[in-house]
Order: C-alpha cells, then structure tokens, then sequence
C-alpha cells in the first residue's frame, strides 16, 4: 500500500511540473510581448535601459506574465516534494516545446523540422544530464564558507561576462542567447544558494552564522541582476529561444555548483562525469541550432544579404 501511494505521488508530481512547464512558457511569452512593446523595433541596439525597465515591470501585460512565472514555480516546488528531482527537472524542460507552439500561433511562422530538431536535442541533453547527475551524487552535502563564496563569485563573474557579450554583441539572435544565459547562471546560483541554506537551517543557531548572512544579499543579488537580464533578452530575441537558454543553463549551473561546490559529486566517477559534460554540450547545441534557424534569425539573414546585393 505504501508503495502504492509512493507511486501515485510520483505520477501526480510529474502531472503538477508538466503544467507547471505550460504556466512558465505562457508568462514567459507574454513577458516577451510585452517587452516588445516598450523597445525600439527599429533600433539596432534593442537593450533596455533602467527606464525602459521600470517601464515594462509596471505594464499589466508582463505583471500578468509574473503571476503565471510565479503561480509555475510554486507548481513546481510542490512537484519537488513529491517526486526525486531526476523525475521532475527533465519534465520541466517541456516548457521548450510550449513556447516554440505558442510563438508559432501568435507570430503565425511555420516551426521546421530542423526547429523541431533543435528541440529534441535540448530536451535529451537536459534529461541525460539530470539522471546521470541525479541518480550518482551524493545524498550529504557540505556548506564550507570559503569554497562557497568562492563559487559565488566565480558564477557571477560568469553571469557578467555573458551579460557583456549581450550587451555589446552584433548579432540580435546570439545577443538574446548570451543574456538569457547570463541571466540564468544567476537563477542557477540561486538555487544552489536556496538548496545552502536549507543544509544550514538544519542548525538552530544558523542565523548566527556569518556564512548566511554572506549568502543572503548573494541571493538577493541572483534574482535582481537574473530577472533584468532575462528582461534584456526578451527584448532582443524571441521568446522560445529565450526559455530554451534558461531551461538548458538554469538545471546544469545549479546542478554543477551542488556537485562541486557544495560536495556532491564526490561519488561520480570520471566516465559519468564525461556522460554530464557530452550531454551538456547537446543541450547547448540544441539552443544554438533553435536561434540559428528560428524564423526571425532567418529573415534577418535575408534582409542582411539583400541590402548587401542591392548596395
């Protein structure tokens, strides 16, 4: 009997994260929509500055898409709690095929087969990644003050040079991609960080620690620098491409600071470990492919090859 219901929760957290995946794709779509509305579409640098920001964080529409983004990932939290992680972080990475269907409907472009592809590629390299990492750490992990604010700077340092490469980059596409991705190392982190402090409220007199107090404006920091940057790529790039780089970068940053920084990757051997990097690589592969071939990539490369024919 009690397997039984072991089961049923199970099922009914794969259920719970599936519909979680269609709330964030949804929100994250209409966020795109919105930032849309507040960018330039004829400007050849569509990064938003802080007015524009403030601007689009106060419109209905990306409010709108807030409370879905948020509605999701309680939905997911929840779906945590009932099923191992290795079952609920590959399902989230329908979100990917969401939002490529729900920009096809509203932009009314044809999703390819080669887009479809890219797709495939990113959910397998996400799921490979997740079960290798999931069924092989180990279960203790270790808050080691130093070895943990080293990794926080590492990541940010990370998050920043990709958030340079968005700000500063030519091609529209591969910007919105490097600040998806910046901002996701900060998301990655963060959760990383949520999973930290969880370990440390083990100990009563956690608060006590100067290592939480440390961690706490780290975190703060992860979700306010995350969310603009997330916020810049949206305003540079579709939708799809933008929830693809999150879904890819999000897991496999938050998960490799878990295995390394907070020890538990101890147990993982060298084959398993090249298993995560091949799969890794797929999935970021898979996001690259679905910006190159993605329908407004295409135009441009058109519009750009036109004027250079008719100059």
């Amino acid at each position: 009997m009690h397997s039984f219901l072991n089961y049923q929760n199970v099922g009914l957290g794969v259920l719970i994260v599936a519909v979680a995946s269609l709330l964030f794709a949804t929100g994250a779509t209409i966020q795109h929509l919105a930032a849309a509305t507040v960018v330039d579409p004829d400007a050849e640098n569509k990064s938003m500055n802080l007015k524009q920001l403030w601007r689009l964080i106060t419109t209905p529409r990306w409010l709108g898409g807030l409370a879905l983004i948020t509605i999701g990932a309680l939905a997911h939290i929840t779906a945590l709690m009932m099923a191992p992680v290795t079952v609920v972080q590959p399902v989230g990475i329908l979100a990917v095929p969401w939002s490529v269907l729900m920009a096809a409907k509203i932009h009314r472009h044809k999703v390819t087969g080669t887009m479809w592809f890219a797709v495939l590629l990113t959910v397998v390299g996400v799921v490979g990644f997740t079960v290798i990492s999931g069924t092989n750490a180990a279960l203790d992990t270790r808050v080691e003050p130093p070895i943990v604010i080293l990794g926080c700077v590492v990541i940010y340092a990370i998050g920043a040079f990709f958030g340079m490469l968005g700000w500063r980059g030519k091609n529209g596409m591969l910007r919105s991609m490097m600040w998806a991705t910046g901002g996701s190392f900060f998301y990655g982190l963060s959760s990383a960080l949520i999973k930290s402090v969880s370990v440390m409220m083990r100990d009563a007199q956690f608060q006590t620690s100067p290592l939480f107090w440390v961690i706490v404006p780290f975190l703060v920091g992860c979700y306010l620098i995350g969310g603009a940057m997330i916020q810049q790529g949206y305003a540079t790039g579709p939708a799809e491409t933008v929830v693809a780089s999150m879904t890819v970068t999000d897991p496999i940053v938050g998960v490799s600071f878990g295995l390394i920084i907070l020890g538990e990757g101890v147990l993982i051997s060298l084959l398993e470990a090249s298993g995560m990097v091949v799969a890794a690589a797929i999935a970021v592969y898979g996001v690259f492919l679905l910006s190159k071939h993605h329908p407004d990539a295409v135009e441009r490369r058109e519009a750009q090859q036109s004027a250079v024919g008719s100059g």
